[in-house]
């Protein structure tokens, strides 16, 4: 099985979000080196419909294979070992990322745009 390893981290108190691959930040050991201590998140090895890197922690919109319409978050289940995608609103259900169609969309991430996550109340 051949997959690639990446991360980003988020640093809080300087509300920045770093990539793996910026220069001088190649390698996961030089990444961790400087990022270790912040929050870091695992690229899924997905890719959204417009061709951007889906990681833990991005905020989705997308459609299930059934056709709803939903916007989640990408987590990882340690009880399960694959990654889901949490469900915003009334009651927020997991699922695993691949019942979802190729349609995923990133629309931001917990970090910078967590007023996405906010359901409406009726």
């Amino acid at each position: 099985m051949n997959r690639e390893i990446k991360f980003r981290a988020w640093d809080e108190s300087q509300k920045y979000m770093a990539y793996q691959g910026t220069p001088d930040l190649e390698t996961i050991q030089s990444f961790i080196h400087h990022f270790g201590d912040k929050v870091l998140m695992q690229f899924t090895g997905l890719i959204d419909k417009n061709g951007k890197e889906v990681y833990e922690g991005d905020i989705i919109k997308g459609k299930t294979f059934s056709g709803k319409e939903n916007i989640s978050y990408v987590i990882y289940d340690n009880n399960y070992g694959c990654w889901q995608l949490q469900t915003v609103g009334n009651k927020p259900l997991s699922f695993p990322i691949k019942s979802f169609n190729k349609e995923l969309e990133i629309i931001g991430n917990i970090y910078e745009n967590s007023d996405l996550l906010k359901y409406p109340k009726k």
